[in-house]
């Protein structure tokens, strides 16, 4: 795959994840305000989001391994998804008064992951050696 390839890979499963995570919490303010189904959507959708943070930090792996990029979204994506797992863990034992604080690192982590998926990714990703083949200029025969 080409870096760009790799770049649009990595915007698309952020933005995905960042959606996901403000679902996430829309779904805790609706439990908040009295809508007691919404719980369960809250807890389907934490598992829902863990696998999108575990899969997010794959792609950056592997992005990392193949196009590149640099190896610190691998290390935000691991400590968001060990976060994310803690965070499950306080959600079910119902404190809370660790649960939401740790959602709001996750949206921050999340947030500041996407934002920098989208600017640093393209200015920090150097070409594969096929992309600096491609990229020189060839020379006609006979001119």
């Amino acid at each position: 795959m080409s870096t760009r390839t790799w770049q649009l890979v990595l915007r698309t499963a952020t933005t995905l994840v960042t959606l996901d995570v403000f679902a996430q919490a829309m779904f805790a303010g609706r439990f908040m305000a009295g809508s007691y189904d919404a719980l369960d959507a809250h807890a389907v959708n934490a598992a829902v989001l863990f696998v999108g943070v575990v899969l997010l930090t794959l792609c950056f792996a592997a992005a990392w391994r193949f196009a590149g990029t640099p190896g610190r979204f691998v290390g935000i994506g691991a400590v968001i998804a060990v976060i994310t797992g803690l965070q499950i863990m306080f959600g079910y034992r119902m404190a809370l008064a660790v649960h939401i604080p740790l959602g709001v690192v996750i949206v921050a982590g999340l947030l500041n992951l996407t934002v920098r998926s989208w600017n640093l990714v393209e200015a920090s990703v150097e070409p594969t050696a096929a992309e600096q083949i491609a990229a020189e200029p060839t020379v006609e025969a006979g001119r």
